[in-house]
């Protein structure tokens, strides 16, 4: 069995349907080639005011703090740490990710000093 609203609830349910009332009736004394777009400007107005406020819009990324993001120097850290482990296990393996973690390494160092 469903649950009644509490009256508070139920007050608020009241004047949403007077108000929805009105509006059905404001639109239906328009004449019939306005009255689809008198529902859509209607909705649109309750859809904007009953918004949530949403958070304000971080500003355009610039180029420079793009590429700060992404300086290859942290992934030629981590491949760093990920080599020495697989030098032990499986030294081909090993070597290559040293060596590409190096590459990484000296690109990103480079990226950085050249960026300022």
């Amino acid at each position: 069995m469903p649950q009644l609203p509490a009256k508070p609830e139920r007050e608020l349910d009241d004047k949403v349907e007077d108000l929805a009332q009105r509006i059905v009736q404001v639109v239906n004394t328009a004449s019939p080639e306005q009255r689809q777009d008198l529902r859509e400007y209607a909705m649109e107005l309750l859809r904007d005011g009953t918004e949530a406020t949403e958070a304000p819009v971080a500003p355009p990324r610039t180029a420079n703090a793009n590429a700060a993001a992404t300086n290859p120097l942290g992934i030629g850290l981590l491949l760093g740490v990920l080599a020495l482990p697989a030098l032990l296990l499986f030294p081909p393996v090993g070597l290559v990710l040293l060596g590409i973690a190096m590459v990484l390494g000296v690109w990103g160092v480079l990226a950085t000093l050249l960026r300022r």
